[in-house]
């Protein structure tokens, strides 16, 4: 009940820091696809606006190389910490490699695998932006893209 008090305030630096993260990643030119609801080309932006009064601190994206650049990540991200967990006070990254999902967790067959995979490509990284300074987050991911 300690961390209750201070919820909120957690709460709106994740979403603002992942929505500077994820505009971040929009433009950059290996980024290939970003799902973040806050962002106006989300596919759902208009219902999530009117659904969610915050957006998150949860992202996903995709990109060219995906796991030549899954290996940079594990190797060189100094902020970002290479993890499967969500909603911690750090960053955190994780590829959510489609093989793998579509082999044991998802199942998928003909048309949902079809779409699926168009979405995701090889995999998507998920990310939980935390509460660090989105400036450095946006440095350290730029370092590996």
């Amino acid at each position: 009940m300690r961390g209750a008090a201070t919820l909120p305030i957690r709460m709106r630096v994740h979403q603002e820091n992942a929505l500077k993260v994820a505009k971040y990643l929009e433009q950059h030119s290996r980024v290939e696809l970003v799902r973040y609801p806050g962002l106006k080309t989300h596919p759902s932006h208009d219902i999530a606006a009117k659904q969610m009064k915050n957006f998150s601190g949860m992202l996903a994206f995709r990109v060219k190389n995906t796991h030549d650049t899954a290996e940079k990540m594990m190797k060189q991200l100094s902020i970002f910490h290479y993890a499967v967990s969500l909603g911690h006070h750090r960053s955190l990254i994780y590829l959510m490699d489609t093989n793998d999902l579509v082999q044991s967790s998802y199942q998928l067959t003909h048309d949902d695998l079809n779409n699926y995979t168009a979405i995701a490509g090889d995999g998507l990284f998920r990310v939980s932006v935390g509460l660090e300074n989105p400036e450095d987050l946006i440095r350290d991911l730029d370092q590996v893209l």
